[in-house]
């Protein structure tokens, strides 16, 4: 099955859910033109099929004052299970992780408060795994752009909605609740106010004033489906954009030109890591090399190099970790 292959209702559905997956479905089925009924059992259809694999509470995780690394790895001297047993391993600890076809073959990115506490994950990495380690590469992410997903439904022109993080610098302090409630909606962001309210044990009222709470103050962004974008049959890469020496106002200008693109879905900024860094959906690699072609036909004289990657498969997205760092 590919976005070509779903039908109207179901691209629509998608995309609906897309930025706030917590929409009822009395209002996904106004959105869509469905009766409340047939929108619930198209959803829980997608659901089973795993196109819709969960649902996740964007969170900024840079209002709490947690850092969020990202790393690269390329293994050597692994047999295929001891590859299983790293990656099982680190998607214990990972907020998201990705194997990859290029130069790495894991990518992955991890919450901590501080460096010190990232040095003490790798360090305890390193001395269980380190033969196994040909490379690594470690950067420390500060801006992360997502995009709506309005390749879904391509009958919709305008990207209407983006969550940015890192946008503004603060620390907030969570209590017990805030923390709980934010963890529920990591594991399952369409969950009702009753049922979160069941799980930890606290009334409804406060729950919905809780979310409300942590909605105003920026923390909570959005919420979003995981979809299983292999299942449509798209190619999921990365693309490292190297400049020449350029203007703030050609970089803008660039920054722009690449995020209207309806296939570009993040946008990174990271200390130690390149000038531009985006995510992108294509049906086939011929769609990828046309987008890179005209990315270098419309700034001749900007754009030093181009590499790409791509991600064979995406395990795991979080925005919270499951054990908040102290």
């Amino acid at each position: 099955m590919d976005t070509n292959e779903l039908d109207v209702k179901d691209q629509r559905i998608l995309l609906a859910l897309d930025m706030d997956a917590r929409k009822p479905d009395s209002s996904i089925a106004k959105i869509v033109g469905l009766s409340k009924q047939l929108a619930n059992y198209r959803i829980k259809r997608l659901e089973k099929k795993n196109i819709i694999q969960s649902y996740y509470a964007v969170i900024d995780h840079t209002k709490l004052g947690l850092q969020l690394y990202r790393i690269a790895l390329k293994l050597e001297n692994a047999t295929k299970e001891k590859e299983q047993e790293i990656l099982n391993y680190l998607k214990e600890h990972a907020s998201w992780i990705v194997t990859v076809l290029g130069p790495w073959d894991i990518w992955m990115a991890l919450y901590t408060k501080d460096e010190y506490q990232f040095m003490e994950f790798w360090n305890n990495f390193y001395e269980k795994y380190g033969y196994y380690l040909e490379n690594k590469w470690v950067s420390l992410m500060t801006k992360f752009l997502n995009f709506e997903r309005s390749f879904i439904f391509p009958k919709k022109k305008n990207r209407a909605r983006n969550f940015v993080l890192g946008e503004t610098h603060s620390e907030l302090t969570l209590d017990k609740i805030d923390v709980q409630i934010l963890q529920e909606l990591t594991k399952n962001a369409r969950c009702t106010s009753l049922e979160l309210a069941e799980k930890i044990k606290q009334t409804e009222r406060i729950v919905r004033y809780r979310i409300k709470k942590l909605e105003d103050l920026s923390i909570i962004l959005g919420y979003r489906p995981f979809i299983n974008t292999t299942l449509l049959h798209l190619k999921y890469y990365k693309l490292f954009i190297q400049l020449k020496d350029v203007r703030s106002d050609d970089i803008k200008k660039i920054r722009t030109y690449i995020i209207q693109n309806p296939n570009v879905v993040y946008h990174t900024e990271a200390l130690g890591g390149y000038d531009f860094e985006i995510e992108v959906h294509f049906q086939s690699s011929n769609e990828l090399i046309e987008f890179i072609t005209l990315l270098r036909e419309a700034f001749p004289t900007h754009i030093k190099n181009i590499a790409h990657m791509e991600y064979i498969k995406e395990y795991k997205i979080t925005y919270f970790p499951q054990s908040h760092p102290s």
